[in-house]
């Protein structure tokens, strides 16, 4: 119960930041979740809240557009127009974003410096980036501003928190300068070393970024009201590239697949597994290093020493492969484990993260410095 009531907590979390996005639908499925696992009064609150919000938001929405339609209707049989008039008309031509959004996009893809990208000092504490980005984040989505080149600012705003949000990398930055140069490269000039940083070294995309720091694990934020069919164009095109650019990434591995599989076909059954399979159900182990493995009922051992040394040198490098394969896994986990505490600034998280155990990679090198 305790293990639901934690995961109920966490589901309010991240409600609440869906609420900061303006995804109240988000938001409202999270808390019932939260309610599912574990009620809570924060969380029925907060659910009232939610539905009181949304019924508000829709009746505000059919009184403004009544409204707006009696008044478009006023300004075209008087030849009096007001400057709020003006911005009315504006407002129901194609263009679905504001004077002081282009500005502001323009402003950010005309920074050079990450510091002014994100509008702080160059003293700039780790919570001070993180409130700068989360405002910027919402302001400049492009789910959310459509003003021309929004995306761009918006890949600057993830690359700035990225780089400065990372203390080796910002020493690098304050240290050698501008980080938006196109390679990274060490080179030397009159005995001096510059370095230079690129997209590629890009640990996570903008995208990313943004989804893990509001906890979001689906689709990215999206406004409701008069721009959801606009938005909804542009996450089906953005989902369809994706799938397109994935299908393209899994081809080599598809015919690496189909390459196994007629391996399998052509070449004999394994002499043994590291694993109890089928039909390798007889444990052995290797005479020096002890490592456990099965053969089959039938399986014959060689016969000379010579024999039997090249068949355990084959076991032996067979296990240190596995652990390689599982330690590299749990490394990776512990490190998105890590990234992610920092982006929600959760120090219970974070502690965990680095006290993730890895026993296969403490398997690995006990087993290497022995052998060895």
């Amino acid at each position: 119960m305790e293990a639901n009531k934690d995961a109920a907590l966490h589901y309010i979390e991240l409600a609440e930041k869906a609420f900061l996005a303006n995804d109240n639908e988000r938001a409202v499925r999270y808390l019932n979740k939260s309610i599912d696992l574990f009620p809570t009064h924060k969380a029925k609150d907060l659910l009232e809240k939610m539905n009181n919000s949304t019924s508000h938001s829709k009746h505000h929405d059919k009184t403004h557009e009544s409204t707006s339609s009696s008044s478009h209707h006023d300004h075209t049989t008087t030849n009096g127009t007001t400057s709020h008039a003006r911005h009315r008309t504006t407002s129901t031509s194609s263009n679905d974003y504001t004077s002081e959004e282009a500005e502001a996009v323009r402003k950010i893809k005309t920074c050079k410096d990450l510091y002014e990208i994100l509008g702080v000092s160059k003293t700039a504490s780790e919570a001070d980036l993180k409130k700068a980005y989360r405002k910027l984040a919402l302001q400049f989505h492009p789910d959310k501003c459509k003003a021309p080149g929004a995306t761009e600012a918006f890949k600057a705003i993830g690359k700035a928190f990225s780089i400065l949000n990372d203390p080796k990398k910002r020493q690098q930055y304050d240290e050698y300068g501008h980080a938006m140069e196109p390679q990274y490269n060490h080179s030397s000039t009159g005995g001096r070393q510059y370095y230079y940083y690129s997209d590629a070294d890009d640990d996570f995309s903008a995208e990313e970024i943004f989804n893990l720091f509001f906890g979001y694990t689906g689709a990215p934020t999206r406004t409701h009201g008069r721009r959801h069919q606009t938005h909804s164009y542009h996450f089906t095109t953005h989902s369809t590239q994706n799938t397109t650019h994935t299908f393209v990434q899994l081809l080599p591995y598809f015919f690496l697949f189909l390459i196994s599989i007629i391996g399998t076909l052509l070449v004999s059954e394994p002499q043994f597994h590291l694993h109890r399979t089928g039909k390798y159900t007889n444990l052995r182990e290797t005479r020096l290093s002890k490592i456990q493995y099965y053969v089959k009922s039938d399986f014959q051992p060689p016969k000379t020493d010579v024999e039997l040394d090249k068949f355990e040198s084959s076991v032996i490098d067979e296990y240190i492969s596995d652990l390689r394969h599982q330690c590299y896994r749990e490394q990776q986990y512990k490190e998105s484990m890590i990234w992610r505490a920092k982006m929600m600034s959760d120090n219970n998280l974070y502690r965990q993260a680095h006290q993730q155990a890895t026993p296969s990679c403490t398997k690995l090198n006990n087993f290497v410095r022995g052998y060895a």
